[in-house]
Formats: structure tokens, sequence, C-alpha cells
């Protein structure tokens, strides 16, 4: 007897491609750019040198921009000067930068000894995707350096509810630092002028 044997099998592969969609990213990055001239005019030193936005300087501007109701008013925002080698630290303050000693006041602008007022132009973007670049960037502000001068280290800027452009003042919120990579010294007469930049990129 002939027994036959039959198998069925079904066999089904299924695939579906699609296009992925990466979360965007954010990064908030800024630049110092310093120059500093003797009274003749002449360029005694050049730096440019990157920042750090601290954490509270980010919570700022998320928390205004994203959760303040009603119109947010700017305070400043007021750009410093260091006196002394320091670490920036997302954790840093108003209170651990100024309030431990670390400005540089030797200086004044317009004329007055107060920090100088960063002013920004109205952002521009690259308007490309997916990385996009925008940025921001303040006039300069010129500091002329009096009494005994002395080495300058860095810059900070300064902006928040209670902000002043008082020299020492520990009030508002700091926004960023940075540090030049040498320090560099001043002599009264001298003028530094500093420009800050900053970039959102996606």
């Amino acid at each position: 007897m002939h027994k036959e044997k039959q198998g069925f099998g079904d066999s089904a592969i299924a695939t579906l491609n699609t296009n992925a969609i990466s979360a965007e990213e954010l990064g908030v990055h800024g630049h110092y750019h310093v120059v500093c001239r003797d009274k003749a005019g002449n360029i005694k030193w050049e730096e440019e040198f990157p920042n750090l936005v601290v954490a509270a300087g980010k919570e700022l501007m998320l928390n205004t921009l994203l959760r303040t109701s009603g119109t947010y008013t700017t305070v400043g925002p007021f750009l410093g000067l260091t006196n002394a080698t320091l670490t920036p630290a997302a954790t840093d303050t108003m209170t651990t930068l100024v309030g431990g000693g670390y400005e540089f006041i030797n200086y004044t602008v317009g004329a007055s000894a107060v920090r100088g007022t960063a002013v920004f132009a109205a952002a521009t973007s690259s308007g490309s995707t997916p990385s996009n670049v925008t940025t921001s960037t303040a006039a300069s502000i010129t500091y002329t350096i009096t009494g005994a001068g002395g080495t300058v280290y860095g810059c900070f800027l300064v902006t928040g509810s209670g902000a002043v452009s008082t020299q020492s003042s520990t009030a508002g919120t700091l926004y960023s630092e940075g540090n030049f990579a040498t320090a560099k010294i001043t002599t009264a007469g001298d003028t530094v002028s500093v420009t800050y930049s900053t970039t959102a990129t996606s």
C-alpha cells in the first residue's frame, strides 16, 4: 500500500521600513572676543575663547521663555571681568564667582565704574535643516583700565531679576563665564574691548 504524505506550510516575512524621526537636540554655546589696546591704540593682545553657560543661566533662559506668564523684562545683561584663575562649573553662581572676590574692577565703562551692558542684536538663523545655527551677538563693550591696572583672567555675564551693573555685586543670575587660555596683563590707560556672542544649535 502506498501512503502519500503531503505537507502544507505557509511562511511569511513582513518587513516595515520607516524613516525614523530623531529627537532634536538643542545646544547653547557662546564665546568672548577680547582685544586690548594701549594708550596709543596699538593692539597689545587679542583672544577669543569659549564660555560655559551655567545651570542657573539655562534655567533662567527656559523659565523666562516657556514658563513665565506675561512679559519678561530683560535685566542687563551685564558683562564683568575676572581677576583669578577659575575652573568654570555648571553649579557656579554669582555668589561663588563674585562673592569669592574674583571680579576685576580696575576699569570704567563710559567714565563710570560699572560693568558694561551687553546690547544684543536680533538673532539670525542659518535656516538649514536638520542642522540649524542661530546666533545673537552683543555690541562691543569698551573697558578703560584705571588705577594700578592688573591681570584679567576672563569674563562673565549676569542677568535676571535683581541684576545690576554695580561692580562686586552678587545680585542677579550668572549666565555664563569663561577664561583666557593665559592670563592677560593690563595697565592704566589701556582699553579692553569685549564682544560676546551666543549660539543655539540643533
